[in-house]
């Protein structure tokens, strides 16, 4: 009798759309090896839906990418979800993540959802400006490249002399943020331009190398200031077997050390530190996977003005 109920559990859980007992999910992983094999999960998954419309929402996105960027992209991941409409309507779609391939590789991800006319693009303004940032995000890393990764190799040095490390490679690429990624460093653009302007202005010179990149996209900031002006490029390590306190007073001395090269790049810089005790499925604001405890963040860059403190 026993058997018969499991069975029967496992069915309507499959039919209701959940994938996994969760039970059989950690309740904290940890960034050095942990694979993001259940991230999507935060949310009330439709495996039914996801099987039928998988292959054409991943299509969709890659048409996308072809379209906008003019570039291929790998897609890291594909879950669908269920969430509740208007009026208690239930709306089933469709994630896809990915990662452009751009000499600056960046992520960006689509959602897709049901309706009369069958799977549609669902974007967060008419403008699409939020699904492209990552592209512009992209862009500003290449035009920046020789300060942000002296910075990010200054960070990396100091950092892991005292043990801090950064996430996995692969977990990296599969996090819900359009941004351009690399080992402890993420560059976010710092305004969302909307589609036709990107393609107008920032598409055409996507592909130029050296100082004529540099010269074109000096014009395109011009035009449009504030995707520099308020860039944010965040500086992010984990760490283990220590305490807040002992995080906080690092944090506040490592100013020093990486003043000189975090103050060399535009718009806002932090240098964050996270609890490596992190959720499989559940993603913060910044769309990262949820630590388990408050970050650690200090303005990088600012020790001229903080050193008198």
């Amino acid at each position: 009798m026993k058997k018969f109920l499991s069975s029967i559990l496992c069915v309507s859980i499959l039919l209701s759309g959940c994938a996994l007992k969760r039970s059989q999910v950690p309740e904290t992983v940890s960034v050095k090896d942990y694979d993001g094999r259940y991230i999507g999960e935060h949310k009330k998954e439709n495996v039914t839906f996801l099987k039928k419309h998988k292959a054409e929402a991943e299509e969709m996105y890659k048409a996308y990418a072809k379209d906008v960027f003019g570039k291929d992209v790998k897609i890291t991941r594909t879950y669908s979800t269920t969430e509740s409409g208007p009026e208690l309507q239930s709306v089933e779609g469709i994630t896809v993540i990915g990662t452009v391939e751009y000499e600056v590789p960046f992520q960006f991800y689509l959602n897709f959802e049901d309706s009369d006319e069958g799977l549609v693009l669902t974007a967060k303004s008419e403008s699409q400006g939020n699904e492209i940032r990552g592209g512009v995000s992209g862009m500003l890393y290449k035009r920046f490249k020789p300060e942000l990764e002296a910075a990010r190799d200054k960070f990396k040095k100091e950092v892991e002399k005292k043990d801090y490390y950064a996430m996995n490679k692969k977990l990296e690429k599969q996090q819900e943020y359009s941004v351009a990624t690399d080992e402890y460093i993420n560059l976010l653009a710092g305004s969302t331009i909307g589609i036709d302007k990107f393609k107008k202005d920032f598409k055409p010179i996507m592909d130029l190398q050296g100082e004529e990149f540099n010269r074109k996209m000096d014009e395109v900031i011009k035009k449009y200031p504030s995707i520099k002006d308020q860039m944010k490029t965040d500086f992010i390590a984990y760490y283990d077997k220590k305490n807040r306190d002992e995080v906080g007073k690092y944090a506040w001395d490592l100013q020093a050390p990486t003043n000189e090269n975090i103050k060399k790049i535009p718009g806002k810089t932090f240098m964050k530190f996270y609890k490596d005790s992190v959720s499989p499925m559940k993603i913060d604001g910044y769309g990262r996977l949820q630590s388990v405890s408050e970050k650690i963040n200090i303005g990088g860059g600012m020790w001229d003005e903080r050193k008198n403190e």
